[in-house]
Order: C-alpha cells, then sequence, then structure tokens
C-alpha cells in the first residue's frame, strides 16, 4: 500500500490547487484503490493562498475597499485570532483590470486602506501574498493609504491623477504598528533590468517607454526608501518594498507556507510526492511551490513527480524530480484539465510499477 503526499499548486485559467489535488488522487486511486493519500490546498505567495490559510482553521470575512482602478470593490481575506491573511490579488489583480483601464494609472490603494481598516479593528499582524497584480506604483498607493506623506515637487500632497510613483517627489514614512509580512514568489529588486518595471511591466499592459519612467522614478523613490539590494522589493511592482519601507519583512511564500501545512513532516510518511503547475519554466525552480516541493522531497530521500500543462524547462536532474506534461497547452476547460491530470498520474504510475516488477 504506496502513501502519496499530494501537493499541486493552481492552474491558473483552468483549476484551484485543490481541484488538481483531486485530479491526480483519483489517478492514484484508479490504479491502485489501496493508496494512502494525503493532500493540502497550496501556493506560494500568489493565487490559492487564502484557500491555504482558510484549510488551516482561518475565518473567512469580506470588506470594501477598491480595486486598482479606484472603483469601490467587495473582498473575501482571512482571519484568526489578531491575524489577518491578504490575497492582494483579490484587490489589484491583473484580470480586475478592464479594457478602458490606463495601464500605467494602476494602483495599490486598496490594499492599503485594506490593511489601515484591519488595524483599526485590532489586527496585529497581517500576511500579504503578493502574485498576480496588475500595478506598477512601487507600493506608493498602499503607503498613502496607512498614512505616509507623498509630496510632489511643489512640496504640496500628490494628486492621484496619474501613477502615485510619477508623482511623487518626496516621501515619509513611519514604523508601522502593525506587524507586517510580504508572501513573495520572486526575488527581484525595486528597480533595474530584473526589476518590476521591465520584468512584468509589459504583462501589465506597459508600453517601453512608460517601462523606462516607471524604473527611472523606482530607483529614485527606492534609494529614498533605502531599498537598495532588498531582495522581493519588486515584488507586486514594488508592493514588497514599500512592505519593507513599513518595517515589514519579505518572506519566501512557498516556504512559509508549507512550513506552516508541516509538510517536511509530512514527507516522511510519504513513499512519493506529487507537485506541479500550469508551466513549469525557470521560474519554477526560483521561488516557485514546485521548486520548493522538490528540493524538501530531495531532502526526505522521497521520489518526486511533476505534473504541468507545459514543461518549458525540466527541473534540474540533482532535485531527483521527473516531469510529465499534458499533450495539449492548459488552456483546456476546467473539467478537461482534471480529466488529462488524472489520465496522466494512472498512466505514469503504471510504468513506475511496471519498472519496479
Amino acid at each position: 500500500m504506496a502513501r502519496h503526499l499530494i501537493l499541486m499548486d493552481a492552474f491558473k485559467g483552468s483549476i484551484s490547487s485543490k481541484e488538481a489535488a483531486e485530479a491526480v488522487a483519483s489517478g492514484i486511486q484508479a490504479h491502485d484503490p489501496t493508496a494512502t493519500i494525503d493532500y493540502s490546498p497550496v501556493a506560494d505567495g500568489g493565487e490559492g493562498t487564502l484557500d491555504v490559510y482558510l484549510a488551516l482553521g482561518y475565518e473567512e470575512k469580506t470588506a470594501m475597499t477598491m480595486d486598482l482602478a479606484d472603483r469601490p470593490c467587495e473582498i473575501e481575506y482571512a482571519v484568526k485570532d489578531a491575524e489577518a491573511v491578504i490575497e492582494v490579488a483579490r484587490i489589484c489583480g491583473l484580470p480586475m483590470r478592464r479594457g478602458e483601464d490606463d495601464p500605467v494609472r494602476m494602483n495599490t490603494r486598496g490594499v492599503g486602506r485594506l490593511i489601515a481598516q484591519l488595524r483599526d479593528q485590532g489586527i496585529t499582524h497581517i500576511r500579504l501574498a503578493l502574485g498576480g497584480t496588475g500595478t506598477t506604483d512601487g507600493g506608493l498607493g498602499l503607503l498613502a493609504e496607512v498614512g505616509c506623506r507623498l509630496h510632489d515637487t511643489m512640496g504640496e500632497p500628490i494628486s492621484f491623477h496619474t501613477n502615485p510613483l510619477l508623482e511623487t517627489h518626496a516621501i515619509q514614512c513611519p514604523t508601522y504598528p502593525v506587524r507586517l509580512e510580504a508572501l513573495v514568489d520572486v526575488t527581484a529588486p525595486y528597480h533595474g533590468p530584473d526589476g518590476p518595471a521591465y520584468l512584468f511591466g509589459p504583462q501589465k499592459g506597459l508600453l517601453p517607454d512608460e517601462v523606462a519612467r516607471l524604473d527611472q522614478q523606482l530607483e529614485r523613490i527606492g534609494t529614498l526608501l533605502g531599498l537598495e539590494n532588498v531582495k522581493g522589493a519588486g515584488a507586486a511592482g514594488g508592493l514588497g518594498g514599500a512592505i519593507y519601507a513599513l518595517g515589514g519583512a519579505i518572506v519566501p511564500g512557498a516556504k512559509t507556507i508549507l512550513q506552516h501545512l508541516r509538510v517536511a513532516e509530512r514527507m516522511k510518511q510519504a513513499d512519493y510526492v506529487w507537485t506541479g503547475e500550469g508551466r513549469v519554466d525557470r521560474q519554477s525552480q526560483i521561488g516557485k511551490l514546485p521548486g520548493e516541493v522538490t528540493r524538501m522531497a530531495k531532502v526526505a530521500g522521497v521520489p518526486c513527480l511533476i505534473l504541468a500543462g507545459i514543461v518549458e524547462e525540466k527541473m534540474p536532474q540533482a532535485l531527483d524530480c521527473r516531469s510529465i506534461h499534458a499533450d495539449q497547452p492548459i488552456t483546456l476547460d476546467p473539467e478537461q484539465t482534471k480529466i488529462r491530470m488524472q489520465e496522466q498520474a494512472c498512466k505514469w504510475l503504471e510504468e513506475l510499477s511496471l519498472k519496479q516488477g
């Protein structure tokens, strides 16, 4: 009777982490009805992070704030005692942008507004999952909402008529009275070729000249806030740097979440570990969930298997992890994606059984 630990990331645009794990479990049990299955919703600081904490006993609540274009929006977050978890993409995620929205003007004020509300309610520790945003404002929208003073070249408070990053000439930020923790899946700096404007700006709709202007401002603001050489400061368009400037911590999302789920302990009971995501590429090895799971499996001495919609670059052989991918891209509808994953898992276990036999 084999024991399987399943830790699947969400397949963006298709199925959630929980649905992916259930699909793999179905494939395993179709091949081996006696198999023991252990799975959890997992995430790396982006989509699905809220579901992880809700599964850990946090309570779901709702609040009104505003989206990345300053429109009122109601969002869900999680609370346990005096701790709260915010999935930032639910407030200023790229899918929330509308066709008429100017990508340059998108901002993080709504995130700051929710933080301020939670502070007033007595919350003392806030975890923010930073993946999937549609903003590149250096987190200045957030800073303005939590009490930092942002002034233009005339010494006047900025107007927010455009991206606050382009308006701000001087900034003063006190240490924030709430413990803030940014869960990130990238180590991008606050500015430069590997910073948020150049690395992620084009996929958020920014044109080359806009990318250059915003990066120039990120460099200047980064100097004012002391963000030089801070890894992860560029996460979520610079939101990581803003949280750091408030005295917060930037932590690796995948590693932090897997610790909360006691994955290292659970791996000791497993014969196989399964992981995966929609697209396995170079980024999967750097801060993403599959990379962290494979490293942990290597340490535990447990065979690790990856299921993916698309494999652009396989995991290094040193990680002892085998990758397989769907016959078609992950733009399949959710039900077809689940069926494909069930079939792949079952087929793979059959191959492994034949080899071991």
